[in-house]
């Protein structure tokens, strides 16, 4: 993991502690049409990710979308969608219209139609110039483009907009392609259905029913069940070979093609088989069945792709569609996406908040377990930050409104979630080059079969030789091999967001299943990272007034917590802070400036002794140790002239957490800024004996470097901007989002409550994931491995067994079936 972090390691010294925000990388999300099977996925994929500019592609057949990352600048979004085209699949578009009307309609026209075109994701703007209205039609990209920014630069130019295909998000966009997928293959299910009914009585009374032309009869029984129900199967297939390409519909069209060829030349030519001295049989049965039975296949696996994006579904839900804006002095009801930054909103007790915000005046108690898990409300007052799709309670309240749209909190989760469910596993890499590979293998296993049983194979020969080569078709199945990880993927990190649980990527999953040893940081880890002042010592003629007033001048533009809780400590004391100059800092030890003509040093005795102080009597406060306080010394001008002791609570959770990662089998290692005594006391109050103190960044660096070395699978829990190459280093780097933003940008899992039971949540997670995902390529693997010799005809010889062609198609689709609904189990087993 580190190496795809080394960014971050360069950088961390010089960035600065600031709000967190979820950062998400530089990439595009790309709605992709005509995919059938996992094959398609890794086609596109491929194509995808040879383009220069491009890091790295992502294509998740269960999701339907193509994450594309970027080593630089994002390449321009027309040279995706003509790779995507090339490759036989399209990118899925809406439309909106707006009429821009008044005396300057065709200027502020104009500059819109230069706004749109400017936006990434916005793929055509055409135009009607009317008398004193131009109308404007935009073509964009669903997810890219969302429609509450279509309506902002309607707005700002003057445009109304009139509909069209105005999606307020991807999911929901997504939710009417699956709906109308739906309905085609259900009316195609439905006729095929009807049809294969009477197909398949015929057939099985073997002429009882004595039917005048039987065999033309259910040649037009079966032709619009093969032409019209089936005739997806044909055109995807075809499609796949004007690109030079196979898949899934390759293998139906050609097995379902051969069986009603061969039927219909029998119905027609039957001389030519009479000819050869062979009976003309036919196969419509086989056909008419082999698409009903793939169709029912189909329909239920896209009814259950559709279940799994519920996670994502429910978070978007969350935003309310209307908001209590204050505008000139008035109370109005505005569409959130018509929002602005810096308006002021009204809550009311019961209402979700439907922007982020700061809390200007009254109180309440908000419900943040969307955000969080945690089920009981917070107190919020003036100051206090609120994120949208919370609830507030109690009270009335009025934020000032900080963040909107795509910006927000709850916007920057779905984001997350959605990369992290197109992502894939490392696990997954087996089955994509198995999948690559399977379509060509197996049409050559069927001609193979065919050949085989032409020159070996009972009389019939030709009967047999083409029912052994359509079964083979029909049963092998990659479909099921691709489903195996992504189905569960998705599931998974869905139900981990609703936890307050955000995985990055499948990698995040996989990894964090096989963690063997968490280390945790100590400040605003296991502790509650907001340090007071407990006691003050001073040196002989300083009172504890002179000496908090110089560190807290220094540490004022420092904003380390322990900076933060000796300002507050003078603040609340009421002692003066004077203006400081030539400040200087070095994470995780000390600070240096100058007050008054004075060099004050304030920080921990390595870093004050780096600065030339010299340490005497230690004596007075070796007693802070065993209280588990930290020790912050000052000096002036090279001289000690006190210290204060600095002690952080420890969160009430985080003992019986640790408890519980020693349950599952983990070791558990403490890692700290802090001198040792401070550290083991802390560490034995929480019940970790492996204690590592006083170490800088670096030194944790190197602290998970060798744990790794002695073959550990180290996952490393922390939240400042010290944490960050500890996060980078580690197999799994899991932040606290009450942190940095540059420890979430380092880290592959985000807990949205910092709780440590939420690290126990995220391995058990993991592994129960994990454990389906095995479940899931198993089953893949060993289907095909059996189906398809027995369907060759391998039993044969010794048993005289062979299979037809109409249970093969039934174990087929029954194999994506159980795939699917093996990784949906994940909602009740998480």
């Amino acid at each position: 993991m580190a190496e795809n972090r080394t960014d971050i390691l360069e950088t961390v010294d010089s960035h600065s502690e600031a709000d967190v925000d979820l950062l998400v990388n530089e990439s595009v999300s790309l709605p992709i049409e005509g995919m059938m099977c996992t094959t398609c996925a890794l086609r596109v994929e491929r194509r995808l990710s040879a383009l220069p500019g491009v890091s790295t592609a992502v294509v998740n057949y269960a999701t339907e979308e193509a994450l594309v990352r970027f080593d630089g600048p994002p390449i321009p979004v027309s040279e995706l969608i003509s790779t995507v085209e090339n490759t036989g699949y399209q990118i899925h578009t809406s439309e909106a219209e707006t009429i821009v009307s008044g005396e300057n309609a065709g200027p502020d026209a104009d500059a819109l139609e230069i706004d749109l075109l400017a936006r990434n994701g916005v793929l055509e703007v055409s135009r009607v110039d009317e008398a004193d209205d131009v109308l404007l039609r935009v073509k964009y990209i669903p997810g890219m483009v969302k429609s509450y920014e279509l309506e902002a630069a309607f707005d700002l130019h003057r445009g109304d907009p009139m509909g069209g295909s105005n999606n307020d998000s991807v999911v929901e966009d997504s939710d009417d392609r699956h709906a109308i997928r739906l309905g085609k293959l259900r009316n195609s299910l439905w006729l095929a259905g009807i049809l294969s009914v009477p197909i398949a009585v015929i057939s099985m009374a073997h002429g009882l029913l004595r039917i005048p032309n039987q065999n033309l009869v259910l040649f037009l029984l079966s032709t619009p069940v093969v032409l019209v129900a089936g005739r997806q199967f044909f055109v995807l297939a075809a499609r796949a070979a004007r690109h030079g390409a196979s898949d899934m519909n390759t293998l139906v069209a050609l097995g379902v093609g051969a069986a009603y060829s061969y039927s219909v030349a029998a119905v027609f030519f039957p001389s030519f088989f009479l000819a050869t001295g062979q009976a003309p049989e036919v196969y419509f049965e086989a056909a008419a069945i082999i698409v009903t039975l793939i169709l029912v296949g189909r329909l239920i696996e896209e009814r259950a792709k559709g279940r799994t994006g519920a996670a994502i579904k429910g978070l978007i839900a969350l935003q309310p569609d209307e908001a209590l804006v204050i505008r000139e002095g008035y109370e109005i009801l505005t569409p959130t996406n018509q929002v602005r930054i810096g308006d002021l909103v009204i809550l009311k007790p019961g209402e979700r908040i439907p922007v982020d915000g700061i809390l200007v005046s009254g109180e309440s108690s908000v419900d943040e377990s969307m955000l969080t898990g945690e089920p009981i409300p917070v107190t919020k007052q003036a100051g206090d930050r609120v994120s949208a799709g919370t609830v507030n309670t109690t009270g009335s309240f009025k934020v000032e409104v900080t963040r909107v749209g795509r910006d927000t909190m709850l916007s920057q989760i779905v984001r997350l979630v959605q990369e992290a469910q197109s992502s894939k596993a490392p696990i997954q890499k087996l089955a994509d080059r198995i999948a690559a590979v399977f379509v060509p293998v197996v049409l050559s296993i069927a001609v193979i079969t065919g050949i085989v049983w032409m020159l070996f194979g009972p009389d019939p020969v030709v009967n047999h030789a083409l029912l052994r080569f359509v079964t083979v078709l029909i049963i092998a199945c990659p479909c099921a091999l691709g489903l195996a990880t992504p189905t569960a993927i998705v599931v998974g990190t869905g139900r981990a967001a609703a936890k307050g649980i955000l995985l990055r990527d499948g990698s995040a999953i996989q990894t964090s299943g096989a963690v063997t040893t968490v280390a945790l940081d100590k400040t605003g880890t296991v502790t509650e990272g907001r340090p007071s002042v407990q006691e003050v010592i001073v040196s002989e003629g300083y009172d504890s007034s002179s000496v908090l007033s110089l560190a807290a001048s220094i540490e004022k533009l420092s904003e380390h917590p322990i900076a933060i809780a000796i300002v507050a400590a003078a603040t609340h004391s009421g002692v003066e802070i004077r203006e400081a100059s030539s400040f200087e800092s070095e994470t995780g030890s000390g600070v240096t400036g100058v007050v008054d003509r004075q060099e004050i040093i304030v920080g921990n005795q390595s870093y004050l002794e780096s600065n030339g102080v010299e340490f005497v009597d230690r004596e007075r406060n070796d007693g802070w140790d065993s209280k588990g306080y930290t020790t912050v010394f000052v000096a002036r001008d090279g001289v000690i002239i006190g210290s204060l002791a600095i002690a952080d609570t420890i969160r009430t959770t985080s003992k019986s957490a640790i408890q519980d990662l020693k349950t599952l089998g983990l070791s558990v290692l403490l890692i700290s800024g802090d001198r040792a005594a401070s550290a083991d006391e802390i560490g034995r109050q929480v019940g970790v004996s492996r204690v590592v103190s006083d170490v800088r960044p670096h030194e944790k660096t190197a602290a998970i470097k060798s744990l790794q070395e002695k073959g550990e699978i180290v996952a490393m829990v922390g939240d400042g901007i010290n944490d960050a190459p500890a996060l980078a280093q580690a197999d799994v780097g899991i932040a606290l989002v009450s942190g940095t933003d540059i420890a979430v940008e380092a880290s592959d899992v985000t807990l949205m409550q910092a709780d440590l039971r939420s690290v126990v949540e995220s391995i058990k997670l993991s592994r129960i994931t994990m454990s389906v995902i095995r479940q899931n390529l198993f089953f893949a693997f060993i289907y095909n491995i059996i189906c398809i010799p027995v369907a060759a005809g391998v039993l044969y010889p010794a048993f005289g067994i062979v299979l037809s062609p109409v249970l093969a198609s039934a174990a087929m689709a029954l194999s994506s079936i159980s795939v699917v609904s093996n990784s949906l189990r994940l909602k009740r087993l998480i």
